[in-house]
């Protein structure tokens, strides 16, 4: 018989040797499953990836993987195990080249149950692309204004996409667009189009923006069809022609004539355009204006649809050139007895100083015998004339600046008196000689006027009978308006001269006519005006009016005119141009009166 006690043991061992194998492997409160491991990884966009899944440390249990949120992107396999405790999973990235980045998210079960999931983090890199482009194009000879046409391949041998521009510079081209986007494997192909407008052997690049460090060499070669000769022009001017002059040819070498434009500096003057003749040619003058005398470095442009020469055209400043402005001096009347005298006017219109020298003969006198002129200058000088018998005096003023010489003549009339003019008579008389011509016997002689202390070049006074249409008006005291028909001149540039009184220190009496700078000329109807401003109250004056020719120079003056502008206070009585002329007359001769009367 067993005791109690050990009996009771017996039972308990055997109802735990029954007990269910569950019950004894039961974990005790707490255990947490396993934990996966967040991963953040690289792929690449072509092909799949494999994917490890694994956990943190050892479970010593076998464990299932979970893809509890699939990828934004691409696609995942479902886990694959490999061991007990790891598995795969299979991703394959998204063909949009744009993204970049995904993620899913695993977890791990195990016999603690399914752990909370982590995230896998992708970053997507994709391969590099590589174009594959030709080393040179050769472009066959061609004649300018034709065209010649090859094709450009380029493609993309690597991965990614290749995206970008061709670029290319004259004489070549690309037709259409000139963009290409390339992915793995794709193909572009660019028509190149070579246009020279010049002759001559070219070299250029094709260009690509995606790949800057390479290129594709472009060649090409073209014979002009229409040449210059000579391909410089150098510009001359001859001996006292501030003018410079010059030609180049033109030659056709096509069988079709050809119109030529040309673009050149404004201070080239040139015609327009040309008509070149099919296997013609044509000479094509050029010149300067008589006032550019500055030194040229320019170029003329030979242009055409589908052509351009450039011709340089150089010129050298020209050497001094000095004239004379009135093509002679002419004294008019003088009184015998009394000393006249006159200005010559020299004016530089050369590129440079000169010097001028000269001589004449007795009766006339100079106070100087050369001058120094600087490029655009203008002098007078004075000559006198003093003779005691009457008749006609001429002589030649010559005068020389380098290799240049001229003769010039000088003319007076010595007189007892005022005589009105008188048509008969010839002046004769060569250089450095004066002559005197008497009154033939028979030769009516007219009355002479009372002795008049001075003699002066009609010249110096206005027109006795002015022209239709011509008035003189003073709006203020110093402000005048001088108005004239538009027939008078074809003129459309004029030039107003004022004359001025003056004594020289011999007494003498001294005529300038000075030109007014500044002036506006305006066309009214038929008829110009300018006004004349910043003159002296209560003065007579004497203006005329020149014509500017084609060539730049005053011609023959078309009137002159006299006027008075009115006091400054009003109620003084108003003084003629006549009678205002006749009160500065006496004026002058009064004051060379008083002057003599001292020197005794």
């Amino acid at each position: 018989m067993i005791p109690r006690p050990a009996w009771l043991i017996a039972v308990l061992l055997c109802g735990l040797a029954l007990a269910p194998a569950s019950a004894q492997r039961k974990e005790p409160a707490g255990v947490i499953p396993p934990q996966p491991v967040q991963l953040n990884l690289k792929v690449r966009r072509e092909g799949k990836t494999e994917i490890p899944l694994r956990v943190h440390g050892q479970a010593n249990e076998p464990l299932k993987f979970l893809i509890r949120s699939p990828p934004v992107q691409g696609r995942l396999s479902d886990p694959r195990q490999t061991a007990r405790e790891t598995a795969v999973a299979i991703y394959e990235p998204p063909a949009d080249l744009a993204i970049t980045t995904d993620r899913f998210f695993y977890s791990a079960q195990g016999a603690a149950g399914v752990s909370a999931p982590v995230e896998v983090a992708l970053t997507i890199l994709d391969q590099l692309p590589q174009l594959t482009i030709p080393d040179t194009l050769e472009f066959a000879p061609l004649r300018t204004g034709a065209t010649s046409t090859l094709l450009l391949e380029i493609s993309n041998r690597g991965g990614g996409l290749a995206s970008g521009e061709v670029i290319v510079e004259a004489p070549w081209r690309i037709e259409g667009k000139n963009g290409y986007r390339l992915r793995a494997g794709d193909l572009a192909i660019f028509k190149v189009i070579f246009a020279p407008a010049t002759g001559g052997t070219f070299e250029g690049v094709a260009r690509f923006t995606s790949r800057p460090a390479h290129s594709t060499t472009l060649r090409g070669t073209a014979e002009m069809s229409v040449t210059a000769s000579p391909t410089q022009v150098i510009l001359q001017h001859g001996a006292g022609d501030p003018v410079r002059t010059g030609t180049f040819e033109l030659i056709n070498q096509t069988d079709e004539p050809r119109t030529l434009h040309f673009k050149a500096d404004a201070r080239l003057l040139l015609p327009p355009q040309v008509t070149l003749p099919a296997r013609g040619r044509i000479s094509v003058p050029i010149r300067t204006a008589s006032s550019d005398v500055r030194a040229l470095d320019a170029e003329i442009r030979v242009v055409a649809p589908d052509l351009e020469i450039r011709v340089p055209v150089k010129a050298a400043a020209p050497a001094a050139i000095l004239r004379v402005i009135e093509p002679g001096v002419f004294f008019g009347r003088v009184p015998a007895g009394r000393t006249a005298s006159t200005r010559l006017e020299l004016e530089n219109i050369g590129g440079a100083p000169g010097e001028m020298t000269w001589t004449i003969g007795p009766p006339f006198r100079t106070t100087q015998n050369s001058a120094l002129l600087l490029p655009g200058e203008k002098r007078g000088f004075e000559i006198t004339i003093e003779s005691k018998t009457p008749g006609r005096y001429r002589a030649w003023l010559q005068c020389k600046t380098g290799a240049q010489t001229f003769d010039l003549p000088v003319e007076a009339e010595i007189v007892a008196g005022i005589h009105p003019p008188r048509s008969s008579g010839t002046v004769t008389g060569g250089p450095s000689s004066a002559q005197v011509e008497t009154p033939a016997p028979d030769e009516p002689v007219a009355p002479h006027p009372p002795q008049q202390p001075l003699a002066v070049p009609l010249d110096w006074f206005s027109d006795y009978v002015l022209p239709t249409g011509v008035k003189a008006t003073a709006s203020s005291p110093t402000v005048a308006t001088v108005e004239w028909p538009a027939s008078l001149s074809p003129a459309a540039r004029f030039r107003v001269d004022l004359r001025q009184f003056s004594y020289a220190e011999d007494g003498s009496l001294l005529v300038t006519w000075l030109e007014l700078g500044g002036l506006e000329f305006k066309r009214e109807g038929q008829n110009y005006l300018t006004t004349i401003r910043d003159l002296e109250p209560g003065q007579p004056w004497t203006v005329r009016v020149l014509p500017i020719e084609s060539d730049g120079q005053p011609g023959e003056r078309l009137f002159a005119i006299d006027f008075t502008t009115p006091q400054k206070l009003s109620g003084l009585p108003g003084i003629s141009p006549f009678r205002g002329l006749v009160a500065a007359l006496l004026a002058l001769l009064a004051w060379q009166a008083v002057s003599r009367w001292r020197r005794r």
